[in-house]
């Protein structure tokens, strides 16, 4: 167990160094997912059956790039865990778009998680694309 722990804290620490190298507007946009995404989908979670579905999906996505980073490192591999968990949330919220209010706060924070998934989805393909491509 403790050589887990060690491989963990490696990874987290590689994970670490590999966000700092990023541009800083790529670490700004992450500090917005971390926003709206985590913290907005936990706090509507209380309320809302939409949010219960986008914090668990972020959760699974922070798990799932930890495996991936400690398996085959930090690159731009790490969308894809964005695109297989997310892409059925963002699917669900299109589905689920006529029953929420939009004039509400629930409302504004569902479209901007909306809206945010599918921004980042964009980046995330491209950046799995051209990973498969060798780029």
């Amino acid at each position: 167990m403790a050589d887990f722990f060690s491989a963990l804290q490696a990874a987290q620490a590689s994970q670490d160094a590999y966000i700092a190298a990023l541009p800083y507007w790529v670490q700004l946009w992450m500090y917005w997912m971390m926003g709206v995404l985590f913290l907005g989908s936990f706090i509507a979670s209380f309320f809302r059956v939409e949010a219960r579905w986008l914090f668990l999906s972020f959760v699974l996505t922070i798990i799932a790039t930890m495996a991936l980073g400690m398996t085959v490192g930090w690159n731009k591999l790490w969308g894809a865990t964005h695109l297989v968990l997310w892409t059925p949330v963002v699917i669900y919220f299109f589905k689920r778009w006529p029953q929420v209010e939009k004039r509400s706060l629930y409302g504004v924070w569902f479209t901007l998680a909306l809206a945010t998934m599918i921004v980042s989805l964009v980046f995330d393909a491209k950046d799995v694309v051209e990973y498969v491509m060798g780029g």
